[in-house]
């Protein structure tokens, strides 16, 4: 076929399904999936899955059993864990390419000037919480297949698309699940790619690292009046952010090379974020909590970091006679990077020029996702993060999705998917 004539074939199609692609997704982004708890998660699942059986895919459900619910989704209430897999063509047929997104949310928060799940549509934007991040990368994923199937494409492998939970609180009973029950290992899975919100114009090729840690600080309560007859654990937290500033902070100035977007997380932060201490004016309190969110850059690693933290904090409590500590690892994932000039990037990289008429960018996002489970734990450095939502709106009032971004990284993925798999005879 003729290479203009199969770009073309992939726009038409997609520009034809426009009513269709709205109506999808108005209909996931207004079910409310909040995490935590995870609320609505089955109806949410059943209606991706009821999209993906419409344009022909064969669903499966994967369901996490109730017995790992506790260990897996801890602040999940015991609320069901399920992720829908659509497949376009024989799921056992190679090369494939799997699709998926994470359509778990998180809470809408104050703010909004329009419902946060009433899918208003102003200037070609649908505002709901979770559209950009990341219901309308799920939305492209499955509007891809869509296409090819309405342009009469048939692939030589099979495309799978996907929709997991829990992204948001840590990814264990999504894709981390999947990763264990075998899909998206190096051994079931040829391309990857998560339509996280990193941006129509850009392919992420990794995260920055995350240490989540908070330290509860003994020392000994005691009269207002009388200080030296205790041990003041909230001065312990003051000498703590002293010592990281002094000890810690000079370490981590460099910032990376790397295209981290926004670029001012191109450096690693240590941000406190928690700090809890005293009851009552006159009393000196007898124990402190002090929270921190670390971001690390590629070039630095949680081992390395939680080192740093450890010595801090004994540099403290050898100055203070009487104190002590623990230190409490709430999340921690090292930083992922893949390399950058395989055929899967390079492949994106060609067709985004393509459909936008420009070059795309490479990107490294500021948080973690689930691409740290595929590449990490599943062994696939053919994985990359592409997808329509914008990043600066991840998490902020007055989310929403452009239409025409969804319709754009669906013809993006559909063309690459042709690509990277070929085309029956």
């Amino acid at each position: 076929m003729v290479r203009n004539q199969l770009v073309s074939q992939i726009d038409q199609a997609v520009e034809s399904l426009t009513d269709e692609l709205t109506e999808f997704a108005c209909t996931i982004f207004g079910i409310p999936t909040q995490n935590p708890p995870g609320n609505n998660y089955r109806q949410c699942a059943e209606a991706i899955g009821a999209m993906m059986q419409k344009i022909g895919m064969d669903v499966e459900y994967v369901e996490v059993p109730q017995e790992r619910l506790s260990e897996l989704a801890p602040r999940g209430e015991g609320l069901p864990r399920i992720s829908v897999v659509g497949y376009l063509g024989d799921k056992a047929q190679r090369p494939n390419i799997h699709f998926t997104g994470h359509y778990d949310v998180v809470p809408e928060g104050t703010g909004w000037t329009t419902d946060p799940y009433g899918c208003e549509i102003r200037d070609g934007n649908i505002y709901a919480r979770g559209s950009a991040d990341q219901k309308s990368g799920i939305v492209s994923e499955v509007i891809a297949a869509y296409a090819l199937q309405k342009a009469g494409l048939k692939l030589k492998g099979t495309l799978i698309a996907s929709a997991t939970p829990d992204e948001e609180t840590g990814g264990q009973a999504g894709v981390g699940y999947m990763v264990e029950q075998g899909y998206f290992t190096r051994e079931s899975t040829d391309y990857c790619v998560i339509t996280e919100c990193l941006d129509v114009d850009k392919v992420c090729i990794g995260h920055r690292g995350t240490l989540w840690f908070e330290i509860d600080i003994t020392g000994r309560q005691s009269h207002g009046s009388m200080p030296s007859e205790g041990v003041n654990a909230l001065e312990f937290a003051q000498r703590l952010m002293q010592a990281i500033d002094e000890d810690i902070r000079p370490l981590i100035a460099e910032p990376t090379p790397l295209p981290v977007q926004p670029p001012a997380c191109r450096q690693t932060t240590l941000t406190p974020t928690i700090l809890q201490a005293g009851e009552k004016i006159n009393t000196v309190p007898g124990s402190c909590r002090i929270g921190y969110d670390w971001r690390l850059i590629p070039e630095l690693s949680v081992e390395w970091a939680k080192e740093q933290i450890t010595a801090v904090c004994e540099k403290v409590k050898a100055s203070m006679p009487g104190s002590d500590y623990t230190i409490h690892y709430l999340g921690e994932d090292n930083p992922t990077l893949v390399p950058k000039d395989t055929d899967l990037v390079n492949t994106f990289l060609a067709n985004g020029k393509t459909y936008l008429g420009r070059e795309m960018e490479f990107s490294v996002s500021p948080g973690m996702d689930d691409q740290k489970y595929v590449v990490q734990k599943g062994k696939l450095d053919h994985c990359i993060v592409y997808g329509p939502g914008r990043l600066t709106l991840a998490h902020k009032s007055d989310e929403y999705a452009s239409i025409e971004e969804m319709k754009m990284a669906a013809k993006i993925m559909a063309l690459s998917a042709v690509d990277l798999l070929g085309l029956a005879e």
